[in-house]
């Protein structure tokens, strides 16, 4: 199974719809570098609801020192790609646009929160993907009517 390493809002998302459980059964351990343990850290003090990644037995966290400059990317997007960059035919889980570009351009295979929840009903990891989209939605998760519907449709919900 290929490394898997994971950018902030994935996590927070999964976390929220209390569906954080389907990133071990797809992918076994997940990889983050320490830079989005640190945002969702800094989210815990400040009173958000955050996954503490450290109890999560499925997870490593990993020091990468940022290499590469990008732009209109965080720390947590940055060093998501520079440690799936360092590991060989890794896939990191991003939800931004922006890394998504930067993903493709150095061939980096990425899949997101959507993509996740797609692959756990193929796997009869759960029921419906509808009402996670719903939920998703509400939580503030940025998705156009194109994805929703791409994503129901792949899930015979459409």
């Amino acid at each position: 199974m290929a490394d898997t390493v994971s950018n902030t809002s994935p996590l927070i998302y999964l976390h929220r719809l209390r569906r954080l459980e389907l990133l071990p059964l797809s992918f076994g351990k997940v990889i983050v570098p320490t830079q989005v343990d640190q945002e969702l850290a800094l989210g815990r003090e400040r009173g958000r609801d955050v996954p503490d990644l450290r109890a999560q037995p499925w997870i490593e966290i990993r020091s990468v020192a940022l290499k590469h400059d990008y732009p209109e990317l965080g720390p947590g997007e940055s060093g998501a790609l520079d440690l799936a960059r360092a590991l060989p035919d890794a896939i990191v889980i991003l939800d931004d646009g922006a890394a998504r570009v930067w993903a493709a351009r150095l061939g980096i295979r990425f899949v997101g929160t959507v993509g996740i929840l797609i692959a756990a009903k193929r796997h009869g990891h759960i029921d419906r993907v509808a009402s996670d989209l719903d939920r998703l939605a509400k939580l503030g998760f940025r998705m156009g009517p194109a994805l929703r519907q791409r994503a129901l449709a792949e899930c015979g919900e459409a």
